[in-house]
């Protein structure tokens, strides 16, 4: 029974593998369940018996690679964080540090932008932004109500200030051939942002129980 449940597994992980090589070489669209299966060195029943259709594998793909956006979110959304908006800043970061030097989550991010995804993969997509957002607009009300949100920024529009920023700054550093450093540019951006969000706007990010940091120099302010 262990080697059967250790089987389905490494089946299961060898389509999400070649999904999404075939996802970033050929695009969504052109991606079919035949040439996952190919490519997995596997049958269509097997592809099957694990998942519905591509848009589950969509879904399945980034389940397993957490994306910036979502880290941003592992240290800000918690109901002790006396500061929700300094720990955003710090986890955001550490987002685009890890993205910069992470190939996996610039695939994964590649994929959940391409514009040729179907119907049953926007909708997918659809709901992983949606949930995405709800955590962001959760960060934004906790802000709000401990006073360190902007009275003038109401929590839709720091909530969409955040999401087009982060996902601005990744995609037009890809579109680009990464031709600015990625986190040195965010960091003065997102300080920028902070800045507008918050009450009290002389203020600049603290720092506050985030993720720890990664060896490397200390990034200009």
């Amino acid at each position: 029974m262990r080697r059967s449940k250790e089987d389905s597994e490494q089946t299961r992980t060898a389509i999400l593998d070649a999904a999404e090589r075939m996802f970033c070489e050929k695009g969504y669209a052109a991606a079919t369940v035949e040439s996952i299966s190919r490519a997995a060195g596997l049958t269509r029943g097997a592809f099957y018996w694990h998942f519905r259709d591509k848009a589950e594998v969509l879904a399945a793909l980034h389940g397993r690679t957490f994306l910036p956006q979502e880290k941003i979110l592992t240290s800000a959304i918690a109901p002790d964080t006396p500061d929700p908006l300094d720990c955003l800043f710090m986890a955001a970061l550490e987002a685009l540090r890890s993205f910069e030097v992470n190939e996996c989550e610039q695939r994964i991010f590649r994929i959940m932008s391409d514009l040729t995804i179907e119907q049953d993969g926007r909708e997918a997509l659809a709901r992983i932004h949606a949930e995405m957002r709800a955590l962001i607009g959760t960060v934004m009300r906790r802000a709000q109500a401990n006073g360190t949100l902007n009275p003038a920024v109401t929590v839709a529009e720091a909530e969409l200030y955040i999401t087009v920023t982060i996902g601005g700054l990744l995609a037009e550093w890809l579109t680009s051939g990464k031709s600015f450093p990625l986190a040195l540019s965010g960091e003065r951006l997102l300080r920028h942002l902070m800045t507008l969000l918050r009450a009290d706007q002389g203020d600049a990010p603290r720092r506050c129980d985030s993720p720890p940091r990664r060896a490397g120099p200390e990034l200009g302010s």
